[in-house]
């Protein structure tokens, strides 16, 4: 059977001076969009007297808020041009959509009445009065200090091109340049008859450019009707996973690795004059370290996640809260170094793309107290307060079990009833 799947293909780009002037104008439109609609939104809940707790009400919000052309004629510069049409449309329009699924996001949660942790103890510190803008989620203002500078365009028309290694991109009608050529350093290839749908510009802190194309072809999928090969996959904190084979993952630690040289790199940074020109070398060294880090963390996990996807023909895992653990002081740096989140992505879609199966168990199935031999349910291990119990025998059939191993078998046989009540 054949579907229709993207796929994402990321690619270091070469541009020249004048279309870096271009992409660095568009990152800040797009930032200045965004920041503009924050800013009405602020002006709306002001107006409205609104209370915390309540949902924001985006239908009579855009009755409220001026069109993204209406923004545009708003700023001009000395020379009286307005400077946001000579841009790409869609870094402007792309804003708008961004700004309004952020606050869909904090809709979601609005009734929790949660602020932020920095929020909290500023209160506590110099008793601040906390305010709707300090709430947990609201859209916020994107800093031209650190920002994500990217924007997105797409494909109308085929206004967007890939000939050889070269990557031709839309144009604003009032941009002084006529088209957007980039170089790509083209190291994998796309696939064959794929008609790309969208395209986002991005610069890392080190000032390097990377395009991501995303790309509709069709796949081949052969859906596996009768799974055979199962794995239950238990996070741990110390070994990563643990399967129900007993095998540990033994995640490298990138950033406790690089911590010395940061360390060091970063005390360097600290003792110079903020913005000057050796301040901005040492930044870069700095960042070329994150950098480093990351591309390392982010191999390491698609490959890891293409060998379980290649193997097997289903994988369980828990629906972890990993939210929750990152606020946990003892375990959140080791966590955030894992990139765990990121890790269940690419292997659901790695499974799902040869027609196998990637399945959670819910947060209410407690697969670390269950005996995996008889089934017993032993609540001495309930709570993040017994996470030290390791080992532990069953009070009914004896049997010694492995807290990781145990909870990865019971995975496994929960994927074997879904099977059978399939």
């Amino acid at each position: 059977m054949f579907a229709a799947a993207q796929r994402g293909y990321v690619y270091r780009a070469y541009p020249t001076d004048e279309v870096k002037k271009y992409f660095l104008q568009c990152f800040g439109a797009d930032r200045k969009m965004y920041n503009l609609h924050v800013d009405r939104l602020y002006q709306y809940m002001e107006s409205i007297d609104y209370q915390v707790g309540n949902r924001i009400d985006t239908k009579k919000l855009k009755n409220k808020m001026p069109t993204v052309a209406e923004f545009k004629k708003m700023f001009a510069d000395s020379d009286g041009n307005l400077y946001l049409y000579n841009v790409d449309a869609f870094a402007c329009n792309e804003a708008k959509q961004h700004f309004y699924k952020a606050l869909n996001e904090f809709n979601k949660i609005a009734f929790q009445k949660q602020y932020k942790k920095s929020a909290l103890e500023q209160k506590e510190t110099i008793g601040k009065e906390l305010l709707f803008r300090d709430l947990k989620g609201l859209p916020k203002f994107h800093s031209k200090k650190n920002n994500d500078f990217s924007y997105t365009t797409f494909n109308q028309n085929g206004n967007i091109q890939v000939n050889g290694n070269i990557l031709t991109l839309p144009a604003a009608q009032k941009s002084e340049l006529k088209e957007v050529k980039v170089e790509l350093r083209m190291h994998r290839e796309m696939p064959k008859e794929s008609s790309i749908k969208n395209v986002t510009v991005s610069m890392n802190a080190n000032g390097e450019f990377f395009i991501s194309l995303c790309v509709e072809f069709a796949l081949e999928i052969t859906n596996i009707e009768n799974p055979t090969r199962l794995l239950g996959l238990d996070y741990s904190q110390s070994a990563f996973f643990v399967d129900s084979e007993g095998k540990k993952a033994n995640y490298p630690l990138f950033m406790r690795k690089a911590e010395a040289w940061l360390k060091k790199e970063q005390k360097k940074l600290s003792r110079m004059v903020k913005g000057s020109n050796r301040w901005n070398k040492q930044r870069k060294k700095v960042a070329k370290i994150h950098i480093k880090v990351a591309n390392q963390r982010k191999d390491w996990l698609h490959k890891k996640a293409f060998t379980l996807a290649k193997r097997y023909d289903m994988v369980i895992l828990e629906d972890l809260d990993l939210r929750f653990l990152s606020q946990n002081p003892d375990y959140a740096k080791k966590q955030q170094d894992y990139g765990f989140g990121n890790f269940r992505l690419y292997l659901k879609f790695k499974l799902e793309q040869q027609g196998k199966i990637f399945l959670k168990a819910p947060k209410t199935f407690p697969s670390t107290q269950l005996c995996s031999n008889c089934g017993f349910k032993n609540t001495k291990l309930k709570g993040i307060e017994n996470i030290d119990i390791r080992e532990w025998d069953c009070p009914k059939c004896k049997c010694h079990h492995d807290r990781d191993v145990n909870s990865g078998i019971n995975l496994k046989q929960y994927g074997e009833k879904h099977i059978r009540e399939k």
